[in-house]
């Protein structure tokens, strides 16, 4: 689960502001159809203050942007440590060289601040108790507005304010005010373009752009290494072909947001008319390196377009596991989510991302590496996955891989290295597999941790074992995500291969009760998913050996984890054998999980467990007809919803919603009181307005299922018998997400309540077409269960198929409906005695074989 962690909110303002009209091509050098434009910059790095703070990076940033725009094709003039006098003469020079040019841009970094709503540029001769010579950014602006058509300034001087408290600054011919305690101010707009400012080539004026490297009344950083984040982005993207400035901007912003990890968010201020481009760029665009590029640029782009809701939700996942965001970010694109949208399971999946991206992080062993081709190959993809471009990684690592079987083809078995060789082959298949998994590409992953593990099996016991269980996770993931039973299936046996080989390595002690945990879960889905409750058994006979290991006192979390995976077995086990004791042992695991789960230390699991609670109670309510157990049910999943809000986490919120709704309806049938299933059906249509079918469609499904209940429900109490063609509608609607391939469980329980609703359809229309749908769906649900396997369950689906065939022999003087009804009606009863259930039910199925013999005699 994700930890909720506070999030500073930002007020951001991104490339929009540079969408304008049409579109105008400026480059700064000559191509065969492009007229040459002249650009001129000042680039002014201060360091070396003499009374104020020294800052360590303004100097190495100008020298940078300065070689940056050089390259870039300006003519550019560097002052760097200038007192006032220098300070003043450079910015009046640079005013009078810009006049005749088509671009003027200046870079400033160093100590800036803001008084009376003006900005200024500090020389590093200002004193503290009298600041003076300080150069105001305004005034410079206009007169350059005034000489050419672009006016670029760029100010990296944001940092905090470097005077004392009550330093007094007054801008020429202004009143002395008081130095902003942090960072520049907001421009008072952008200098507006008169009629006599300077002209582009077409005679048109184009406007300004100023940048600043935070936002206003924010202080920035100046940078762990050789220059601040603000440079760094600059010089990473300015060069950027094909991109209008506005998005080059918009790059530069999300760079430092990401290199900051959220401290600092750069503002742009825009008055163009034109779109800009910085056409014709040196940066090359063919290799490895510039697809690396693309996808970092393509990435920042779409970081601007998330809303601020989900950028909070990557912050805080990112935080809480100590991640970079570039890679959560990467896996956003990876997984298809619409940045605009909002996905129900999103921070669930984003969890699961970041805690294997940190394990990968830790884990990661680059002293390995030693063919160049694999260490170039590895190099690109690390890069790529910092860079936020996992799929691109992706793609470098398959590459490696294929070295790596080149040389594993190669490999001479009397070679005195073959053991550091494989060894190397084991990290780069390894590798591959982790990006892999970044990139939800679980069944990569498994078989090229299989390929790490032929590696190193005949070397190294711990690492052997260690890779089998990531093989095994990594099929379970992908059976889980998949409904591939085959995939569990296989998770099963490499998790068993892996417990084998710690059997044979006592010495080794390696930790089979997370490998039976594991193992466990996987039997667990497995059950779940193929109705074999031997495979439920076999997890529960785990859990209860790894319970007798696991010391709550030692281990408390460990402990109370394997409660609450316990219980689940039990309770699926309950729910398909119709066992009550089975039922029983699942409210026993769960309230031992909440002794260590409280609501004080864990609120959210402890919030789960009661909603695991109620759900079983639920079931016996369903097993024995006790309506206090449906009341224990509904109160249970009350407690629930006092803790998970829709907000937090709306899936799980519309979860718990149309359990709650579930509760209600059966309370309110077995206690023949209406109020209590109309609140079920608001607790549904509430379910599904919070995860609606696009993004999540096992949450909505679960709720029109539940919603279908109740109107089944309700229809009988109050006599309204449209609410039942609602119920059937409903019903086909859920399979619109279960199928009987992707989860033949689900298939079947919808087909069943399908038939259950046409039946009433049938009697309540007399309607006997209707009554034939209900068996026709009813032997599709029957078809689809194991009589063997989940007996109760069969059982149930017969005796209701029975009734909607007496039904159409009654109403259609159908005489071979009528010994088929019998026939369903004896096997249900047959199969409750066989189950140790002989007082279940039995009254009502001997007055229906009775009624049916009866109308048989009367039926030629």
């Amino acid at each position: 689960m994700v930890t909720d962690v506070s999030s500073r909110l930002r007020m951001l303002v991104r490339g929009a502001l540079f969408a304008l009209a049409a579109t105008i091509l400026f480059s700064l050098s000559a191509a065969a159809e492009d007229k040459t434009l002249k650009g001129v910059a000042l680039v002014i790095g201060q360091s070396d203050y003499a009374a104020l703070p020294r800052l360590a990076n303004p100097v190495n940033d100008a020298r940078l942007i300065s070689g940056l725009l050089g390259n870039l094709g300006f003519e550019v003039t560097t002052a760097l440590d200038a007192d006032g006098t220098k300070l003043s003469r450079a910015l009046r020079r640079f005013a009078e060289d810009a006049e005749g040019a088509d671009v003027a841009l200046l870079y400033f970094a160093g100590h800036g601040v803001e008084a009376g709503g003006e900005n200024f540029l500090v020389p590093v001769d200002a004193k503290p108790d009298g600041p003076q010579g300080l150069a105001s950014v305004s005034p410079l602006l206009a007169e350059l507005q005034a000489a050419v058509p672009v006016t670029i300034l760029l100010l990296d001087a944001c940092r905090t304010n470097p005077f004392p408290a009550g330093a007094m600054i007054a801008a020429e011919g202004g009143k002395p005010a008081p130095v902003s305690s942090a960072g520049l101010g907001a421009l008072r707009g952008v200098v507006p373009i008169r009629s006599d400012a300077a002209k582009s080539p077409d005679g048109e004026s184009l406007g300004a752009v100023i940048g600043f490297a935070a936002e206003p009344g924010k202080a920035a950083l100046d940078g762990a290494g050789g220059s601040s984040p603000y440079a760094a982005a600059l010089a990473k993207h300015l060069p950027a072909s094909g991109f209008p400035f506005g998005d080059v901007m918009t790059m530069v912003t999300e760079e430092v947001y990401l290199a900051t990890a959220g401290q600092q968010s750069p503002w742009t201020n825009a008055s163009l008319r034109r779109q800009l481009f910085f056409g014709l760029a040196p940066e090359g665009t063919a290799g490895d390196e510039a697809l690396i590029r693309g996808e970092r640029r393509k990435l920042l782009l779409t970081i601007a377009a998330t809303p601020l809701q989900t950028r909070q939700l990557v912050e805080q996942v990112a935080n809480a596991n100590g991640v970079p965001m570039d890679a959560l970010y990467g896996m956003l694109d990876v997984l298809g989510v619409d940045v605009k949208a909002r996905s129900g399971n999103l921070a669930e999946q984003l969890s699961q991302g970041a805690e294997r991206l940190r394990q990968i992080l830790a884990e990661r062993d680059v002293q390995t590496r030693q063919d160049p081709d694999i260490v170039r190959l590895a190099s690109l993809a690390d890069t790529a996955e910092r860079e936020g471009a996992i799929r691109l990684a992706l793609s470098f690592r398959e590459r490696a891989s294929q070295r790596a079987d080149q040389i594993d083809a190669s490999l001479d078995e009397a070679e005195a290295n073959i053991e550091t060789r494989r060894r190397e082959l084991a990290t780069t298949f390894e590798n591959h597999a982790e990006t892999a998994i970044l990139n939800f590409d679980f069944d990569t992953a498994a078989r090229r941790y299989a390929d790490a593990f032929a590696q190193v099996e005949r070397f190294d016991i711990a690492r052997s074992y260690d890779l089998k269980i990531k093989e095994g996770d990594a099929w379970s993931d992908f059976g889980d995500r998949n409904a591939d039973v085959s995939a569990l299936s296989r998770a099963v046996d490499t998790y068993e291969r892996a417990r084998q080989i710690a059997r044979t390595a006592p010495d080794e002690q390696l930790d089979m009760v997370a490998s039976g945990n594991n193992m466990a879960i996987a039997m667990t889905q497995l059950g779940d998913r193929t109705m074999d409750p031997s495979w439920l058994s076999r997890a529960a006979e785990i859990y209860e050996s790894n319970l007798k290991a696991q010391s709550r006192q030692r281990l408390p979390k460990a402990w109370a984890g394997t409660q609450l995976n316990l219980g689940s077995v039990y309770q699926i086990l309950g729910e398909r054998t119709g066992d009550r004791e089975s039922l029983d042992r699942a409210i026993r695991a769960f309230e031992s999980a909440t002794e260590v789960f409280t609501r004080e230390t864990a609120p959210r699991d402890w919030a789960g467990l009661q909603m695991n609670i109620g759900n079983v109670h639920f079931a016996l309510g369903d097993l024995t007809g006790d309506a206090t157990e449906f009341e224990k049910s509904y109160r249970s999943i009350e407690r629930t919803l006092d803790v998970w809000t829709k907000d937090a986490d709306p899936d799980l919120w519309a979860r718990a919603q149309s359990n709650l709704g579930g509760s209600l309806t059966a309370y309110g049938s077995a206690t023949r009181d209406p109020d209590f299933i109309r609140r079920a059906i608001v607790a549904h249509e509430a379910a599904m307005s919070a995860a609606p079918l696009d993004r999540s469609p096992a949450t909505w499904a679960q709720a029109q299922g539940n919603i279908a209940s109740a109107y089944l429900e309700l229809g009988e109490l109050t006599n309204d018998p449209p609410l039942f063609r609602r119920a059937v509608d409903a019903y086909r609607a859920v399979r619109r997400v279960y199928t009987a391939a992707n989860d033949p469980a689900g298939f079947a329980s919808t087909m069943y309540n399908e038939g259950r609703a046409l039946l009433r359809v049938g009697r309540a229309e007399n309607s006997v077409a209707a009554l034939r749908e209900a068996v026709a769906a009813l032997n599709t649900a029957t078809g689809g269960v194991d009589r063997t396997q989940v007996p109760i369950q069969w059982a149930q689906i017969r005796s209701v198929t029975g009734e909607a065939l007496r039904q159409i022999g009654e109403r259609a003087g159908d005489r071979e409906a009528l010994v088929a009804a019998r026939a369903a009606f004896e096997e249900a009863r047959t199969t409750f005695r066989d189950q140790g259930m002989g007082e279940t039910g039995q009254g009502f199925w001997e007055k229906q074989i009775a009624a049916i013999d009866a109308q048989l005699v009367k039926t030629p």
